[in-house]
């Protein structure tokens, strides 16, 4: 697989969702004028110079790739394969319901202003064919995941086992906690919202639909850091993304956006009106009517700063600290470890500027759950991972060792970073345990049955059910909002 290839098969798998938004989810004006600048988005990037032909995964590394990216979707829970999270609910009557009901999707009239990007490929399929395949929702997961895990084996010089643990970074503060706890110790007390942030791989397990984005995103902006490309080609596959996942893709863009929006500054002369405006406008303008339909609500997220929804400021600040300066206290040290011995390494100011995120995120409210911190934090622990992995996988394991084995802070960091694995393994086992296939056996007397899909006819419903009044009605669109007047296919 060349380089090239690799680029424009992720940004065609990014693309097809948001062709079928512009099918179906917009009037006749916008969607022949989204689709033909999408179009011509994608034939210019296809023809642009950035990425070469040269081969960089040979059969070999295809074949590994392939082999983790099946693991990892056969433990995402996602076709009933493995344990499944109460998410799953969600996301399996997401597909049922597309496949019945006529697009954009309503309850009550009011449409349901949802991040349907992962869905609508299949949900297409389901439609055209009239039944749900299982097979269709495995394939399209799997080749998602297969990219994103292509860029991450880029950065990080071909190394399978620092793409598994780059994936679990994040996840030390869950691992004291559950080691506090067998001694029935709680750090702090858990209210109705966590200040905390998860790894890739948990989210990998709740949200496949957020975490496929992210991956493509984190990836193409860690080999754009790696090969010193310039970052606006981050621009079209971030404004593709929003479709898929809103906070991820919104934290994602604050990075890149920030970062472009420097380079002009600081390098006015190197830039031509052409780039600014294929790169960067463009895109922009392709993804407008995505965000606009986001804020057709009726009722705007939950959100505000957290010490606003909390009595216990003592209680903040300590779950504060465990969960986000444990992790800032080992990522930044380790990152200034490396930079003081000079190991090699990417472009520092993306690094601090992913720090700054990390700390301030958390202190921001935004969804029921407090979704902007754990699902905003995915790739920023993925950049930041790559960052503090990268100078491992530079050489063999062995020689790293030697080179530090006379700094024992340095060792010790590295342990704690590569302990957060344990978490992800305990869940490895969870699926290798509840599954079909071991359902009714010894390890598992109790039996496993997968979630439906038909349970409930919408997601309105399921949010109203499974979870809160509140959280259903957080997607609920308004019939006066300007998507309606103005954007919203003729009914």
């Amino acid at each position: 697989m060349t380089e090239k290839f690799l680029r424009n098969i992720s940004i065609i798998y990014l693309a097809l969702p948001n062709f079928l938004f512009y099918f179906y989810w917009v009037n006749i004006p916008i969607a022949i004028l989204g689709t033909v600048t999408l179009s011509y988005l994608i034939l210019k990037d296809s023809l642009g110079k950035d990425y070469s032909l040269e081969i960089v995964l040979n059969a070999g590394h295809l074949v590994s790739i392939i082999v983790f990216s099946l693991f990892l979707t056969l433990v995402s829970g996602i076709c009933g394969l493995a344990f499944q999270n109460v998410d799953y609910w969600a996301h399996n009557v997401k597909f049922y319901e597309l496949m019945s009901y006529d697009w954009p999707l309503r309850f009550d009239e009011a449409v349901i202003s949802y991040y349907f990007g992962y869905y609508v490929v299949p949900g297409f399929v389901f439609k055209m064919t009239g039944e749900i395949s299982e097979i269709v929702i495995f394939i399209w997961t799997w080749i998602g995941l297969l990219l994103g895990v292509c860029w991450l084996y880029l950065v990080l010089n071909k190394k399978l086992i620092l793409v598994w643990v780059v994936l679990c970074i994040g996840d030390f503060p869950r691992l004291l906690k559950a080691l506090f706890s067998l001694f029935s110790v709680n750090l702090y007390s858990f209210e109705d919202f966590g200040i905390e942030i998860w790894s890739n791989f948990e989210n990998l397990l709740w949200v496949p639909n957020q975490i496929i984005p992210t991956l493509l995103i984190g990836g193409m902006m860690g080999y754009a850091l790696k090969k010193r490309q310039q970052l606006d080609l981050l621009v079209l596959p971030v404004a593709l993304s929003f479709w898929w996942a809103v906070f991820p893709t919104f934290i994602s863009g604050l990075l890149v956006g920030g970062l472009v929006f420097r380079s002009w500054i600081l390098f006015p002369g190197e830039q031509k009106w052409s780039r600014i405006v294929n790169k960067s406008l463009l895109p922009f303008l392709v993804c407008a009517p995505v965000l606009i339909f986001f804020l057709s609500h009726k009722a705007s997220p939950l959100s505000g700063f957290v010490w606003t929804f909390r009595d216990a400021t003592s209680n903040f600040i300590v779950e504060y600290v465990v969960n986000i300066g444990l992790n800032v206290i080992i990522f930044f040290s380790l990152y200034s470890l490396y930079k003081r011995a000079k190991l090699p390494g990417f472009d520092s100011i993306p690094a601090y500027f992913i720090f700054v995120l990390i700390v301030t995120l958390p202190l921001y409210r935004m969804g029921e759950v407090n979704d902007l911190l754990f699902r905003g934090a995915m790739p920023l622990l993925l950049l930041i991972g790559m960052y503090l992995l990268y100078p491992l996988s530079i050489s063999s394991g062995y020689d790293f060792f030697l080179m530090v084995r006379k700094k024992p802070v340095m060792m010790a960091l590295i342990i704690l970073l590569f302990s957060s694995s344990i978490i992800c393994l305990e869940r490895v086992f969870r699926a290798a345990v509840h599954n079909p296939i071991i359902a009714g056996t010894v390890l598992n007397k109790h039996g496993f049955e997968p979630i439906p899909y038909d349970r409930y006819n919408n997601v309105y419903e399921v949010l109203q059910m499974k979870w809160s009044q509140k959280g259903a009605d957080q997607y609920s669109g308004d019939t006066n909002s300007y998507y309606e007047k103005y954007i919203a296919p003729q009914r």
